[in-house]
């Protein structure tokens, strides 16, 4: 009977025993089930982290791509805008070479004159255009309306230079000049609203530069050299300022002197605006530097002497200087 009881005693602390002991392998293997799943959660985390990045950086990658493909794309309709005007210039300065009055009076000559200034008219005012959000028929009626206006212009120069008329004619023209100018300018009034039609004027005001800049972009585009839009609007606004900020002594035309007749007086002052003149291209060509690449900063500090050139060549200054008058003693 002892015996029997010191047998299930001594099973009762072996089966303590080896309870404690499961107890212990499965705490050990939980902490291990759990310690795995945290370094898998980790592990799906870091590699989670690493998707998005990969994912972020195919992204940035596309959207370079389309950015460059926009640029691209943008760049060829810059180009295609600036070649379709200088073959339209081209195929005007032939025409108009051969014979003026022929090819302006012929109707075919006419709508080719208009073609012409269409494409002109719309590259000097497409900013305008775009600051007041015209939808197509508005924009068609705007461009339509100031090459009407610019028609009349070329009524004015070919009555001019047809010469040989009547004072009786003479007052007819301008009598008739003067109403079709009004009718092409409250045409254009009646299409604005009060503050459109400032904007309208005050764009009118850098329509100087703006010209410079499209003859600029022509002489480009013979060398196959162009500008990108915001570097058309950062030239622009440059030589806007920096012409109208300049302190010229005194700002000459060619007009307003004798052909090729000047004194000595008037030749210093030619020599003194030319040299002025200098200086401004000069500021405009070094503050160039910042939006221009090598090739374009060339080619402007070449254009702006060659502009130079014309200037001295406009006044038609010749070494046949009358001297000035000696003030009597």
């Amino acid at each position: 009977m002892n015996n029997l009881k010191t047998f299930f005693t001594n099973l009762s602390a072996d089966y303590k025993n080896i309870g404690i002991l499961a107890i212990v392998i499965i705490f050990i293997i939980l902490g291990s089930l759990l310690f795995y799943q945290n370094q898998r959660v980790k592990q799906y985390r870091s590699d989670l982290a690493k998707l998005d990045q990969q994912i972020d950086e195919k992204k940035a990658q596309i959207t370079e791509q389309v950015n460059i493909l926009e640029g691209q794309q943008k760049n060829l309709e810059h180009k295609f805008s600036d070649l379709t005007m200088i073959i339209s210039d081209q195929i005007y300065s032939d025409q108009i070479g051969k014979d003026f009055f022929k090819f302006i009076e012929d109707p075919n000559g006419r709508k080719l004159y208009r073609d012409q200034q269409k494409i002109v008219i719309n590259e000097i005012y497409e900013d305008l255009i775009a600051d007041l959000y015209l939808n197509e028929s508005e924009e068609n009626e705007l461009i339509g309306l100031l090459v009407d206006k610019q028609m009349v212009n070329l009524e004015i120069i070919v009555s001019l230079l047809k010469g040989d008329m009547t004072e009786a004619q003479i007052a007819e023209n301008e009598k008739k000049f003067n109403e079709m100018i009004a009718r092409a300018d409250n045409n254009l009034r009646s299409f604005f609203e009060d503050d459109e039609f400032e904007l309208f004027e005050e764009y009118n005001l850098t329509l100087h530069y703006r010209s410079w800049i499209l003859e600029f972009k022509t002489y480009l585009a013979d060398r196959q050299i162009f500008l990108d839009l915001d570097q058309e609007e950062d030239l622009l606004f440059l030589i806007l300022n920096e012409s109208e900020d300049f302190n010229f002594t005194e700002r000459l035309q060619a007009n307003e002197f004798n052909s090729g007749v000047v004194s000595e007086a008037d030749l210093a002052r030619i020599n003194r605006y030319i040299l002025e003149k200098e200086e401004l291209d000069q500021i405009i060509t070094d503050k160039s530097q910042s939006f221009l690449d090598e090739r374009q900063l060339k080619a402007l500090e070449d254009y702006l002497k060659l502009k130079r050139t014309m200037d001295e060549m406009g006044f038609e200054i010749t070494k046949d200087i009358v001297p000035s008058p000696t003030p009597a003693n």
